[in-house]
């Protein structure tokens, strides 16, 4: 019987012992002095976010002013409208000799420009590239007819618009 306790007893204590986590005994260790008070930060863990690209808005009414060949300037109305990285423009314009006409654009949003292509009534075709501003009320571009795309990054005919309405 006595047998009995003294195995209870010992089973009592391995079960305190490793409740305490003090199962074998560890080689002394010398601390290491810390320069710092503060306790130590609690580990977060880690969030991975993904940002998906802002793309800009073109969509509205712009008062836009181009450089014809012939270095005079016509004035027109586009309206854009958007969806996703998809611009399409519709505008009148007015040549006081020949009449009224209109166009059509379509781009692609590559970061704050659009590159695209403008098709007119009279049967003018051609490139195009706007750059919209910081604040996105106004862009700079240039135009080139079909034959000359190789041009477009040089050429002086200019097409600037500046948002009227949202």
């Amino acid at each position: 019987m006595q047998k009995s306790y003294v195995l209870l007893l010992g089973c009592i204590l391995c079960i305190m012992l490793i409740a305490s986590g003090c199962t074998t005994p560890s080689p002394a260790t010398t601390a290491t002095p810390s320069t710092t008070t503060a306790p130590p930060a609690a580990s977060s863990p880690q969030v991975t976010t993904t940002t998906t690209p802002v793309i800009p808005s073109w969509a509205g009414i712009w008062n836009t002013t181009w450089r014809e060949i012939d270095g005079n300037q016509t004035h027109s109305v586009v309206t854009f409208t958007q969806n996703g990285s998809e611009v399409f423009g519709d505008y009148l314009f007015t040549y006081p000799d020949e009449g009224t006409f209109a166009g059509r654009l379509n781009a692609t949003v590559a970061g704050n420009t659009i590159v695209g292509t403008y098709y007119d009534s009279d049967d003018d075709i051609g490139y195009l590239t706007f750059v919209l501003s910081a604040d996105g009320n106004s862009f700079t571009g240039r135009w080139v007819h079909a034959e000359n795309q190789s041009e477009l990054a040089t050429t002086p005919n200019f097409w600037n618009g500046v948002r009227i309405s949202p």
